[in-house]
């Protein structure tokens, strides 16, 4: 197994998206507007902490007009290595599950009625010295699809029929395979224009604790190899494009490159949890699915905590605009423009 010593230099970050459903018993779990109000009410009890570490997302189109809201997210602050990462990302789980008391947080890429403005996803931020940003780049390029595989989480996508267990990868406007240009923004891996990070984009939530660790391990362990990695953007599209229909022998050589070179368990990529929810809403219906969801955010366990599903009052989405996306639209604005002009 390769391994290289820590690199000081190397910093991590990582924001997760989760979408929070609300409905009376029997009727489909859809978002709410007032999402807005618990995440004003997070906002203000931390300003300076939350001012830039969470986010909302709005549905766009003609679904905009039954569902404005789409996923919210929460990100940590910069760490050093996968460990305080991992640490992080739980607390800000904790964080966020005290502030909706009520409705159910499901972290999955897409829901059954998903449009390619309605997604969400597992971002990753790492920090390297410049002359160095190449190389990471192509060794995590060499991988990536691995991990988007041991990721997936979209099963199902418009009109809840089936899609493949990454159906948000497949189809988001968020996404695509990866071109000439590195800083362009909508593609699966990228160099940030405002940060000068490398984001990973294509990942799904990953609301599993251990999956969410093996990957956050199996990241580090490849930003951190040394040497240059045979990777090239037509190798990585040919494997993307072999992901989204049926993983072969290609990618399964690369899972086993991945596992010898920084341990990590091919058994994330025999099951995922697309597979999971599938499974289990066949069984037992949707809404026991997005209950069990709930709780493994929650808890950190596959298990039903009974959360309300309730839908907030109708005050709670204006005055939650009000609380929390008004004082931030000038810090909003600024983040679409850096992160969406051209060099």
């Amino acid at each position: 197994m390769s391994r290289a010593a820590p690199d000081p230099a190397l910093t991590f970050g990582l924001e997760e998206e989760v979408f929070v459903l609300y409905g009376h018993s029997g009727q489909p779990r859809r978002t709410h507007l007032g999402s807005l109000w618990p995440m004003g009410g997070l906002l203000w009890q931390d300003p300076k902490r939350n001012w830039g570490g969470t986010a909302t997302n709005f549905r766009r189109g003609a679904a905009a007009r039954r569902e404005v809201m789409s996923s919210v997210e929460v990100s940590t602050r910069v760490e050093y290595g996968a460990a305080t990462l991992f640490a992080a990302a739980l607390s800000r789980r904790a964080e966020l599950s005290r502030s909706f008391t009520g409705g159910q947080l499901v972290a999955l890429g897409s829901l059954p009625g998903s449009d390619r403005y309605h997604t969400a996803g597992l971002h990753i931020h790492i920090g390297v010295a410049p002359h160095e940003r190449d190389r990471v780049y192509g060794n995590l390029a060499y991988f990536l699809p691995v991990l988007a595989w041991a990721s997936a989480s979209s099963p199902y996508f418009a009109g809840g029929s089936p899609g493949g267990p990454l159906s948000r990868v497949a189809s988001s406007f968020a996404l695509g395979e990866l071109g000439p240009d590195p800083y362009e923004r909508f593609q699966d891996l990228i160099i940030t224009r405002r940060l000068g990070t490398i984001e990973l984009r294509v990942l799904d939530p990953v609301p599993d604790p251990d999956r969410l660790w093996a990957v956050l391990r199996a990241v580090e362990g490849i930003a951190r190899l040394p040497g240059t990695l045979p990777w090239s953007r037509e190798d990585y599209n040919d494997l993307r494009r072999e992901l989204l229909h049926a993983p072969g022998p290609a990618l399964r050589e690369r899972a086993a490159e991945l596992e010898w070179r920084v341990g990590f368990d091919p058994a994330w990529t025999a099951h995922t949890e697309a597979d999971r929810v599938r499974s289990h809403t066949d069984l037992f219906g949707w809404a026991s699915t997005c209950a069990h969801l709930d709780g493994l955010w929650r808890s950190g366990e596959w298990q039903d905590l009974g959360t309300p599903t309730t839908p907030p009052p109708w005050w709670q989405g204006p005055a939650g605009f009000a609380r929390y996306y008004l004082p931030r639209l000038p810090a909003i604005a600024r983040k679409a423009y850096v992160e969406n002009k051209k060099k």
